[in-house]
């Protein structure tokens, strides 16, 4: 095991960790807000020597498919630790454990909080906990792209999208990968908060929205994001629908680039205004589409983000079932993905041609991609919908021993697994401290293997036990 090699790479990541400890502290210095500052501080420091140290050793930088998966698990794993330093060390008293599923919840991506209010918070550690989403999100758009895509691994069908060849090594495009992907982040950041300008928001609420839209987390500043206006709610939503799509999109625009077709995000487009519009026909005397708009395209982004929704089965439960799709390939959603939906109806459609017109010849092609489906990606893609499924049933067996009833047990377990936040999609309010250790444990998991599609690491096993 080259763990020499996976120190280094996952020195690369220190970058944003620097970064956003920079912009607390820039931050806490110029609201005149020094409250915890030395903590950010030594997280700069920590995060500054990693980052050194990892660039003095001389190693063998090539990686095997485990090293792989050991990266990714470790990035997963331990990052968090350091996120979660400045939790553990306020004046909020939280314990280890506190302080780690915090970060654990914002690196991720999900956004149950150990706090129930967070407004009490002092506002650099509102700021920290924003950041923790950027930084979880840059992430998982790197181990999807730069490892789960490659044609070594080949998990991820991108080719369908893209016209770009893939890497068989990892490291050959590492330094490529990771700039290209932190350039696409950091410009559509940029192009989120811009939108969110003219928005009634103030602005630190602004750049914590920003943070929240563009990882499709959950953390917000307060317990709840109040719109204000119709123009807000339109332009919040349109930002959400943004983080559902490939986060390659203004990077080709401007470039040009003829990489990908990005058929699948105007199919998430349509969908999403589709969904909408079929809503508000259906419950027009329970929402206005500005409402339901807004809920369509944080429940497709797998964002959650808390929002006053109405109590209606039928209502909820439609958006509960578009987190599934959980934007496109290339996005920071984590559902089951558009592209293996599609997979699934393409090939019932092939069937149901095969059975009426036997000599008639179908393309096996999706979104007028070059290659035709292949068998592997039905099954891989099978895999995981079966897995889905034994695990749905497993979470629900276990969350079943905690105080909750059935309709709120299976909420749960299906939005952790598409990473969503449960606050809009359950009959009640639920707080962290409402559930027990065990439940804890069970969502904790349930979002790991949603962020980073855990049977992807049993086809690689297969791949390495059975050549």
């Amino acid at each position: 095991m080259n763990f020499r090699a996976i120190f280094y790479y996952m020195g690369w990541f220190s970058i944003p960790v620097t970064g956003m400890a920079t912009l607390v502290i820039c931050f806490s210095y110029f609201i005149e807000n020094k409250t915890g500052i030395g903590i950010y501080y030594l997280i700069f420091l920590l995060s500054g020597v990693f980052f050194f140290l990892s660039r003095t050793l001389k190693v063998k930088k090539q990686l095997t498919k485990m090293d792989l998966l050991i990266f990714i698990f470790l990035g997963w794993l331990l990052y968090p630790l350091v996120i979660g330093i400045p939790y553990y060390f306020s004046y909020y008293q939280l314990n280890f454990f506190l302080s780690y599923y915090e970060a654990v919840s914002g690196f991720l991506g999900f956004g149950l909080s150990v706090f129930n209010r967070p407004e009490i918070l002092n506002d650099p550690l509102l700021l920290w906990r924003s950041g923790s989403q950027w930084i979880g999100g840059f992430y998982y758009l790197f181990t999807i792209f730069a490892i789960l895509s490659t044609l070594d691994i080949n998990f991820i069908p991108s080719r369908y999208i893209s016209t770009a060849s893939n890497s068989l090594n990892f490291e050959n495009k590492f330094v490529k990968n990771f700039l290209n992907i932190f350039y696409c982040y950091f410009l559509f950041s940029l192009f989120v908060l811009f939108f969110l300008n003219f928005t009634s928001l103030n602005f630190f609420e602004k750049l914590n929205l920003m943070m929240t839209i563009v990882s499709s987390g959950g953390f917000f500043i307060k317990e709840q994001l109040i719109v204000m206006s119709k123009l807000d709610s339109i332009i919040i939503s349109l930002c959400f629908l943004l983080s559902a799509l490939n986060i390659f999109i203004f990077y080709e625009l401007f470039r040009f680039g003829k990489n990908y077709n990005f058929k699948e995000d105007l199919s998430i487009i349509i969908l999403a205004f589709v969904a909408a519009f079929s809503l508000l026909f259906i419950f027009a005397t329970t929402d206005n589409f500005y409402d339901i708009f807004l809920f369509v395209t944080t429940s497709l982004s797998t964002s959650g983000i808390a929002l006053s929704v109405k109590s209606n089965f039928l209502y909820i439960n439609i958006f509960l079932i578009l987190t599934f799709v959980g934007g496109s390939i290339y996005s920071t959603g984590s559902g089951f993905k558009l592209l293996r939906i599609l997979f699934f109806i393409k090939k019932f459609l092939i069937e149901v041609t095969k059975l009426l017109s036997p000599s008639t010849i179908v393309k096996k092609n999706i979104f007028n991609s070059q290659e035709p489906i292949k068998n592997s990606d039905y099954y891989i893609a099978s895999l995981i919908f079966v897995f889905y499924g034994v695990i749905f049933l497993f979470a629900c067996l276990l969350l079943s021993f905690d105080s909750l009833g059935f309709e709120d047990v299976y909420k749960l377990a299906f939005l952790s697994m598409n990473n969503t936040l449960p606050y809009n999609y359950l009959s009640k309010a639920i707080s962290f401290y409402d559930l027990s250790y065990l439940s804890h444990s069970v969502i904790l998991l349930l979002v790991f293997a949603s962020k980073v599609y855990f049977v992807s690491f049993l086809v690689v096993v297969k791949k390495l036990l059975w050549k």
